[in-house]
């Protein structure tokens, strides 16, 4: 009996300390009981290390990089992580050669996409409009051949842009295209038959709204804020025509087909 009591006037004094702590501050790094990663930085440079030690021909590695969308880190310090690593001079020129962008590297759920030139559609009301004086406005459409993109991506695609230093993530904006037996057309612009209007879209209904993140590097991610349907999209980029060399705007398309 006396065991019991010592027991018992003791057992409180064991569950004192655990009563007075305090819930303890969640880790920063932990949401909803998920780790949240910190956004990737994209560094190719493990694997021209890696081709290189598989003993690959310096003719072989830069054509490899020449045709891939890979995004290296070269500062001085990397430079000479490289060439200690065995990489050779040539071989690191042409990663520094590829990362000097001319154009944007636009990529839709992680597929490349390639940059389209559209062409200017013929426009029968145009023809009757100079013929005849008529001053009526005329739609002015720009197209890319074929009735759809080679390239699939998901009702809520991941866009990815890259661009050249100096250039503004403003300049891109996603729309959707009307599709033909052949043909994807844009309207980039209205006039009168007997000259041009503006040049750039020209309407806001083919617009779709997005979110847009910077990754750092230069390079964002553009986000749908609604599930887009089935149909043809582009990256457009704003002030890419020049009807001067036939160039009627350019953009990256890709296709949402469920």
């Amino acid at each position: 009996m006396r065991r019991a009591f010592l027991f018992v006037a003791f057992f409180p004094a064991l569950m004192l300390p655990a009563l007075s702590q305090t819930p303890s501050a969640p880790d920063p790094g932990v949401l909803n009981d998920r780790v949240v990663a910190p956004a990737a930085d994209p560094n190719d440079n493990p694997r021209v290390v890696a081709m290189t030690n598989m003993g690959l021909d310096d003719a072989i590695i830069v054509a490899k990089i020449q045709s891939s969308n890979w995004t290296f880190k070269l500062s001085d310090t990397d430079i000479l992580a490289l060439r200690k690593a065995g990489v050779s001079a040539r071989v690191v020129a042409a990663m520094v050669d590829s990362s000097v962008l001319t154009t944007a590297s636009v990529s839709v759920d992680d597929q490349p996409v390639p940059l389209n030139t559209m062409g200017q559609a013929k426009s029968a009301g145009r023809i009757v409009n100079s013929l005849t004086g008529d001053l009526t406005p005329v739609k002015e459409n720009a197209f890319l051949e074929g009735p759809a993109a080679t390239i699939s991506a998901s009702p809520m695609p991941e866009i990815t842009v890259h661009m050249p230093k100096g250039d503004s993530i403003g300049n891109y904006i996603l729309v959707r295209m009307n599709v033909k037996e052949d043909r994807r057309e844009l309207e980039v612009g209205s006039g009168t038959g007997q000259a041009s209007g503006r040049t750039g879209l020209g309407s806001n209904a083919a617009i779709r709204p997005i979110r847009v993140i910077y990754r750092g590097n230069n390079t964002y991610q553009l986000l749908p804020l609604k599930q887009l349907t089935d149909g043809q999209y582009m990256v457009y980029v704003v002030g890419s025509s020049d009807e001067r060399k036939d160039i009627y705007g350019k953009g990256y398309d890709f296709a949402v087909l469920r």
